[in-house]
């Protein structure tokens, strides 16, 4: 069995439906990602895995049990974290103060080898420890996300749009840090509007359309189709 399935999600805002019945899977060390357009449902459906948000129907089963609609602390603790869209860290708060609360869930051994991971896979922050998150750069600030979000020792590690607003020479490294956790064994579910970059590093992904998955194949398949470039992804140049 899959590390994660999903199995025809809905979710509804009111009469608006956001997600119409979609199905996926994600293996033990995969990277796999969501792509589409503004409003697809990508943001929506990782809401829904982590409990920000309830499905209307359908079903969510993580590591052989049915977390659909579980409370967020309870998800957590089950082995999902998200990184989400606009960073969300806690401004006035120092960088540690960041990486200390996002491990609610691990003892205090635990916290303190996570921060040690957390600063040996992002240098800078054991650099800015001391400094309050609102004053980081817009990468640091992306960096810090990421190092809160692994701080619970997930499994799987769902990261939404962690490219959003960053210069590009910023992207580059992002997406080599999302790499690298890969590769240090931690399995990733990734949605970003850079779909070149987000394909160049994923086994597989899903396009979405309005609320529904119109295709699903590996990101190196999917990178070189134009077709679905032109259909689905944008300008990728």
């Amino acid at each position: 069995m899959a590390l994660l399935e999903v199995s025809k999600l809905c979710v509804n805002y009111g009469a608006i439906k956001a997600v119409k019945g979609i199905s996926f899977y994600v293996e033990r060390g995969e990277v796999v990602t969501l792509i589409g357009a503004n409003g697809a449902g990508k943001s929506s459906t990782m809401k829904a895995i982590a409990g920000l948000i309830n499905s209307t129907s359908g079903r969510i089963v993580f590591n052989n049990s049915d977390i659909t609609n579980a409370q967020p602390h309870v998800i957590v603790k089950s082995g999902i974290t998200l990184c989400p869209e606009g960073r969300q860290i806690f401004p006035s708060l120092t960088v540690r103060g960041n990486l200390e609360m996002g491990a609610f869930t691990v003892s205090k051994a635990s916290l303190e080898q996570g921060i040690e991971k957390a600063y040996a896979l992002f240098p800078v922050l054991k650099e800015r420890s001391k400094q309050l998150a609102g004053t980081l750069s817009g990468g640091e600030q992306q960096m810090l996300a990421v190092a809160r979000a692994l701080m619970a020792e997930p499994k799987l590690l769902m990261l939404d749009e962690p490219s959003l607003g960053l210069a590009p020479l910023i992207v580059q490294e992002i997406f080599q840090l999302i790499k690298q956790i890969s590769k240090l064994g931690t399995t990733i579910l990734l949605v970003e509007q850079n779909a070149r970059a987000a394909l160049s590093i994923s086994d597989r992904g899903y396009v979405l359309e309005t609320g529904n998955i119109v295709l699903s194949d590996t990101g190196s398949n999917l990178i070189k189709d134009e077709k679905i470039i032109d259909a689905y992804l944008g300008d990728l140049n």
